[in-house]
């Protein structure tokens, strides 16, 4: 008897998923975010035009805050579709926006910082989608 035929009559064990199924991402999730995005441009148009009203710079420790906490949730999310993906993309780069809209930073980035940033430029590019709407970047060279 071999041992394919012996085990033949045991009867199927239901075992449970060790990952439960995701829904992707929360649409109010990815709400607040393009709440946030749009907040984000609209301090940097204000900083590009030299409009200083926030000497303390309070204004982007709360963004940045707030943009850090919001990355880990969407970034705890399983994506199921192409455009949870895309927001994963874009909640990365923008947390490491300094890859796209810094001179120094583009300039001096190492070997990893330039692959994180076309992974991320592939993903939203494969999807048909700007990774981030509306900002100036800086190509790779």
């Amino acid at each position: 008897m071999s041992a394919l035929s012996s085990t033949a009559a045991l009867p199927l064990i239901a075992t449970p998923s060790i990952v439960a199924p995701s829904p992707g991402i929360p649409r109010g999730l990815a709400a607040r975010f393009g709440d946030l995005y749009e907040r984000w441009r609209e301090q940097r148009q204000r900083d590009e035009l030299e409009i200083v009203e926030d000497l303390e710079l309070t204004s982007w420790d709360g963004l940045n805050s707030e943009l850090f906490e919001l990355q880990a949730l969407i970034m705890s999310c399983q994506p199921r579709t192409v455009g949870d993906l895309v927001l994963q993309a874009r909640a990365c780069a923008l947390v490491n926006n300094d890859l796209w809209i810094d001179a120094a930073t583009v300039e001096a980035a190492d070997a990893g910082a330039r692959a994180q940033r076309r992974i991320l430029e592939s993903v939203a590019a494969l999807a048909g989608a700007e990774l981030l709407p509306g900002v100036a970047t800086i190509a790779l060279a």
